[in-house]
């Protein structure tokens, strides 16, 4: 469900949180903060913030001998 509201939301209250995420508003905030959300205690609003993900990609040889043997065929 977190990353549901990681991607749906950039600000949402602390009770909606709390509620989606089926836990107490300390309990939400804690969990919000430790991800690296901004709290913005004035207007009692988690910030959301977007963290990049970085995705290992495997490199499958059969699908880079392809590669190679269209572009070669393109060039001549």
């Amino acid at each position: 469900m977190f990353e549901l509201l990681l991607s749906a939301y950039s600000t949402i209250s602390i009770q909606d949180a709390a509620q989606f995420l089926g836990m107490s508003e300390e309990e939400s905030t804690n969990y919000a903060l430790q991800r690296g959300w901004i709290i913005d205690p004035a207007s009692q609003m988690l910030i959301v913030t977007k963290q990049c993900i970085v995705k290992e990609q495997k490199l499958d040889p059969s699908k880079l001998q392809r590669l190679t043997e269209y572009v070669f065929h393109l060039e001549h």
